[in-house]
């Protein structure tokens, strides 16, 4: 059972009507032609392009299970932003069918590499976007229709002071290994 999941059935035994918490990066990178690109993924089981999101972790601030997220899921290390660029709302789609509302506080991130390798490699895709072509792919409006208006304020897809250079975080050691 994934944590995810653990979250999802504590909240719905202890009968949670209101909206979950989760945390994503929105991640992109500027071409050499100075055209903004944005990083997406595909869901695990229903193939939609989202952005990386998970749920908050214990010990970790929000921007750090953000990219820890973005680490897992997309295999992409970067510069994250302190201060969330948005907050969208959804209704998440459980293993049981039923839905829940959840809440994403999506901070940037600038990519600076991409691994050939990562965790959910073989579960999910990723490509990069146009602005424009990434706003069509996602499922969420509110974030699709953030994305479009970055077309008209590029100065919100660059690092300010404050911004923090994620390293790669640590590899977690398997079972049984030294």
């Amino acid at each position: 059972m994934t944590s995810a999941t653990k979250i999802t059935d504590r909240a719905l035994e202890a009968g949670v009507t209101d909206e979950l918490q989760q945390v994503g990066v929105l991640p992109w990178r500027i071409r050499r032609d100075g055209k903004p690109m944005v990083l997406l993924i595909t869901s695990r089981r229903r193939g939609r392009w989202i952005v990386p999101k998970g749920w908050p972790m214990e010990g970790r601030s929000l921007v750090g299970a953000a990219s820890r997220e973005a680490f897992e899921e997309a295999g992409i290390v970067g510069d994250v932003g302190p201060t969330p660029m948005i907050e969208y709302r959804y209704m998440k789609v459980l293993d049981d069918g039923s839905q829940v509302p959840c809440r994403v506080t999506v901070f940037g991130m600038n990519v600076r590499g991409t691994l050939s390798h990562w965790r959910e490699k073989a579960q999910r895709q990723r490509r990069w976007f146009s602005l424009e072509a990434a706003a069509g792919r996602l499922d969420d409006v509110e974030l699709a229709a953030f994305v479009r208006t970055l077309d008209a304020t590029p100065e919100r897809l660059k690092p300010t002071a404050g911004w923090t250079r994620l390293k790669r975080p640590p590899v977690e050691r398997l079972e049984g290994t030294r």
